[in-house]
């Protein structure tokens, strides 16, 4: 690895399940700045069978911007006296998820914690064993479970901390036994979060059956969770068991003096990064919407939860939503008319090609409203094991979050600002004033990964742009009669100009306010609705200093929790009007 001093270029690159990402950070008058960026076809599968030609496609785009080689004649990449860079790191999430077997003692608190455990990192759960009544299954039905499931990990969480032993040791031992009846090189890995104390009792009954981990107790008490070392655990799994199992990894950690990163996690990093920059008693939330994962990175109080929804994302699992939940799931949200065998085409047709951009309107809406559906997905699995303290003053409701981060290419690359923002705005329905940011150039998860390399370079590579503000939202909670004046809004442009307007309840409001413009922003809630505007509770008014954005400053009036309409027609009128508002 290069002298920290001495690192100058770094190149970054993000391997997903259909595109690769290669982002340039170089020192330029004595700060990194972002230089470029290229994108290509992950190259994992056949015929190219090898991660590294997508990296290496990628990266010939930004030779062609820069006229920078990073790669020779034989593929292999160059150093920065060769013309190609002082450092190299990647992210990845092109490989399989982890799957997983649950046991535990009770489905509704360590088990759930234990699901919560493994939804912050790329798993797939495939089956769950409770021992508190609920299937009554016996051990012969217990270890067919496991051996039909097939996992690469059992996970055993169960037992408080001094709290039930016998039970616990009941699930090992059904594991254990499982695992004794598989082939040697196929037995799955097991790791226990249960009561502390059992951990060497744990240890000799599984000696001999399958490696053993041990991890923290995912719940020590009723009312505690503790993930984290599970996750880290879990993370190291995949790392060695998923990672490494892609074509051409062994050259990608010959390249990169760090080991490789799982793409959400170093995105979570970049999300509570940015929390130390804002304002403490509000959370910061950041949202990755890929082809094959919706990832859910959350700060508050400066502590960090990830969530990634392994299920659903915009290029796969829409032809499986629309059987498990109904046409309805995704029509709702679309303003045009749009059959079930119209949408299971489309849905299907992107899964066979999901580098396919839409052509016609309807593909659009379509895939806005199946982003809409991975993100709140994502959130209902995320939101149970959230911790937001203070920034919680609804509980039914999102917590107050100060900036929300939107990735992935279905957003960015939406067709204008207001599409994306309004598809953030249903899928979120943040509340309070909230500043969207743009990932538009995909640096988030590779600024996360760099930061372990040289920190500095994150900070300044965020600082010159390489995020850009979507929109400033204030989103008002309460409850009003369609059409009532709900709210008063004055803005005052730093040149002295501005204008006032009343906002009634059911609409949205577009103020224009462009990039790089700043205005004070003054609300004041009107009459005996007494809405929260985020400013200090119900009926509060007050200013805020707020940025502008490619999409303006939005006033989001419809009302927390979003109420559709029952009837389809009055629907596709609803969101025909919602996206005439923002421009979309």
């Amino acid at each position: 690895m290069a002298q920290d001093s001495s690192i100058d270029s770094i190149l970054l690159a993000d391997c997903g399940t259909v595109m690769t990402k290669v982002v340039l950070l170089d020192r330029v008058g004595g700060q990194y700045r972002f230089v470029a960026r290229g994108e290509a076809l992950t190259t994992a599968e056949y015929p190219w069978s090898d991660v590294t030609a997508g990296i290496r496609h990628a990266a010939e785009q930004i030779t062609d911007v820069t006229g920078r080689d990073f790669f020779n004649a034989a593929g292999d990449l160059l150093a920065a006296n060769q013309q190609g860079a002082d450092v190299f790191a990647a992210t990845t999430s092109a490989s399989p998820p982890l799957e997983i077997v649950l046991g535990g003692l009770v489905r509704d608190l360590s088990v759930a914690s234990a699901e919560r455990a493994a939804a912050g990192t790329y798993s797939q759960v495939k089956a769950i064993i409770a021992s508190d009544g609920r299937g009554g299954l016996t051990e012969e039905e217990r270890v067919n479970t496991i051996h039909k499931a097939a996992p690469d990990v059992i996970c055993i969480a169960g037992g408080l901390e001094n709290g039930a032993t016998r039970p616990v040791l009941e699930i090992v031992e059904t594991a254990a036994l499982a695992c004794s009846l598989m082939e040697e090189n196929k037995r799955p890995r097991i790791l226990y979060a249960g009561n502390s104390q059992l951990r060497q009792k744990v240890v000799d009954i599984v000696k001999g059956q399958a490696e053993i981990r041990v991890a923290d107790n995912v719940r020590p008490t009723l009312t505690e969770e503790n993930l984290l070392n599970v996750q880290e655990e879990l993370d190291e799994f995949y790392r060695r068991n998923k990672m490494t199992q892609l074509p051409g990894m062994d050259a990608l950690e010959a390249w990169s003096p760090t080991a490789l990163t799982p793409t959400a996690r170093a995105f979570s990093r970049m999300v509570q990064y940015l929390w130390h920059l804002g304002d403490p008693s509000s959370g910061v939330l950041g949202v990755d919407l890929g082809a094959a994962n919706t990832t859910i990175a959350a700060a508050f109080d400066g502590h960090p939860f990830l969530t990634v929804h392994g299920d659903l994302g915009v290029a796969f699992g829409g032809e499986r939503l629309l059987q498990e939940q109904g046409f309805e799931a995704l029509a709702r949200w679309i303003p045009e008319p749009l059959t079930e065998d119209e949408m299971r085409g489309l849905l299907v047709n992107k899964e066979l090609h999901p580098a396919s951009i839409p052509q016609e309107p309807g593909g659009v809406w379509l895939e806005q409203a199946l982003a809409r559906e991975a993100i709140r997905g994502a959130l209902e699995v995320a939101r149970p094991g959230w911790r937001p303290g203070a920034a919680q003053p609804y509980p039914h409701l999102m917590p107050l979050c100060d900036t929300i981060i939107v990735s992935g290419g279905a957003l960015v690359n939406a067709p204008r600002p207001g599409q994306i923002a309004l598809t953030v705005l249903d899928a979120l329905q943040p509340i309070g004033v909230s500043t969207l940011v743009l990932d538009k150039y995909g640096l988030a998860s590779a600024l996360g990964s760099v930061a372990a390399v040289k920190p500095l370079a994150a900070v300044e590579a965020l600082d010159s742009g390489g995020f850009v503000n979507l929109a400033t939202v204030v989103s008002p909670v309460g409850r009003a009669r369609p059409g009532d004046t709900i709210l008063r809004v004055k803005i005052t442009y730093d040149d002295g100009s501005g204008f006032s307007v009343e906002v009634q309840y059911g609409n949205i409001e577009v103020l224009p306010l462009l990039p790089g413009q700043q205005a004070v922003l003054e609300l004041r809630p009107t009459g005996r609705h007494r809405f929260d505007v985020g400013l200090g509770g119900p009926g509060k008014g007050g200013k805020r200093r707020v940025n502008g954005g490619m999409a303006g400053l939005i006033i989001d009036a419809r009302g927390r929790p979003l109420r559709l309409a029952s009837e389809p027609e009055e629907r596709q009128v609803q969101t025909r009007q919602w996206l005439w508002d923002v421009g979309g």
